[in-house]
């Protein structure tokens, strides 16, 4: 495989990201204009837990194979053969047991189809970390499309003939499959998979960064799900297309930290660390800025012409939300440069208090202010979150956020907000 620059894998992984996050983002359109409302509201509950619950088999998974596995062939196929390995009795555990709860809340296939979905999106996430550490983004994007493709194709077979929520979660995971499958058959041509790491040390090195990842995609789904609980299907599935409108936004800012975390990883010297991850906050927004305002203005007149009168109401909850996408976007820059540096602790800390205040949040404004509620918890959640990583960055790397950002953050903590 052809080693790549950081401009041209966050070129690459933009294009993969851009065709991946429009697919989700026509699967959710396309699924509200076919599906009744109380239909497409458990398709919405259906793609958030299978987040969740991807991202608990993927315990970290694919970004230790992206960081560690930069290394050589044989780390990251030892990596990746043996993180396999060790998330074996958990994929069983699940498989054995998603249908059982599904019969207790009253749709076993549907959660058998989540269950299916959470194991293909893990598989994706390990063999992606595989193809990422070698630093050509090519075959990630190339599937990214394919998967787009096909996910399109499933929704509107499935709105046609069968529109149930069980049926089109069933045939998401399918396509992810079939969009793995030749990226599985040339796993050898890059990973040397003769030698296993031991299960229980990689699980080990693996799992703060999963109890990270798994913190951030709860506090990203929590809105759905509380809705779900505390609300109405009608709230639930405004607040579902404002999500995926607005979190849609973040292909741009994320392009550039798909390709950084590999980048910073091998780079050795500290001052030229500091200076391409300071450039690719700068980058970042400059694009989630401007990109943000527009989006706020342009689309609560947009969203009722493409998906009619019936989801005019998400309008608000879209606006609220493109306020927090230039402080998610800081956030995953800063985030994935203490990742690089090992900086666990600190991450830990921010992600535990951001999602603890997101809960209570949701809990408090939700049921009065239903899916404006969930927004507003996500700005809220947003602006702490920030203002921890600004702190732990200024004791980390003193100078790496520009002044302006800092000053922000120190006027935030002088005025008397402190870290929850």
């Amino acid at each position: 495989m052809k080693v790549r620059g950081l401009a041209a894998n966050s070129g690459l992984a933009l294009a993969g990201d851009v065709a991946s996050k429009v697919g989700a983002l026509l699967v959710l359109l396309l699924a509200a204009r076919l599906f009744s409302v109380e239909e497409f509201a458990v398709v919405a509950t259906a793609l958030a837990c299978a987040g969740l619950l991807a991202t608990v088999l993927d315990l970290g998974a694919g970004t230790l194979i992206t960081r560690d596995g930069t290394k050589s062939a044989e780390s990251r196929g030892a990596l990746f053969r043996g993180l396999l390995e060790a998330r074996g009795p958990l994929a069983v555990v699940l498989l054995l047991g998603g249908p059982l709860v599904g019969v207790w809340v009253g749709g076993p296939l549907t959660a058998l189809a989540v269950v299916a979905l959470s194991l293909s999106g893990a598989l994706a996430l390990s063999v992606l970390g595989l193809y990422r550490s070698c630093r050509d983004i090519v075959p990630e994007a190339l599937q990214k499309l394919a998967a787009a493709i096909l996910a399109v194709t499933s929704v509107v077979l499935s709105g046609i003939y069968a529109p149930r929520a069980e049926v089109l979660i069933g045939a998401l995971a399918l396509t992810m499959l079939l969009s793995l499958l030749p990226l599985v058959l040339h796993t050898p041509g890059i990973a040397d998979l003769s030698v296993a790491a031991s299960p229980l040390t990689a699980l080990r090195r693996a799992a703060p960064i999963g109890l990270l990842a798994l913190a951030t995609v709860a506090y990203y789904r929590s809105g759905t799900i509380a809705l779900a609980a505390l609300a109405d299907a009608r709230e639930t599935a405004a607040f579902s297309v404002a999500a995926s409108l607005a979190f849609g936004l973040l292909m741009l800012p994320n392009a550039i930290t798909t390709a950084l975390l590999p980048r910073l990883s091998l780079e050795g010297d500290i001052g030229q660390l500091v200076a391409c991850a300071r450039r690719a906050l700068v980058w970042t927004l400059a694009i989630a800025v401007p990109l943000a305002v527009v989006a706020a203005v342009v689309g609560p007149f947009a969203i009722p012409l493409l998906l009619g009168s019936t989801y005019a109401h998400a309008g608000l909850p879209f606006a609220v939300l493109c306020i927090g996408i230039p402080l998610i976007a800081a956030s995953g820059v800063i985030g994935t440069t203490l990742l690089a540096l090992g900086h666990l602790r600190a991450l830990g800390v921010q992600v535990g208090c951001s999602l603890l205040v997101n809960i209570v949040a949701l809990a408090l404004l939700v049921p009065p202010l239903g899916s404006v509620g969930a927004a507003v918890a996500t700005g809220v959640c947003e602006v702490a979150g920030l203002v921890l990583l600004l702190r732990a960055v200024r004791r980390a790397l003193p100078g790496f956020v520009p002044t302006g950002l800092l000053v922000a953050g120190g006027r935030v903590e002088a005025s008397g907000a402190s870290p929850p």
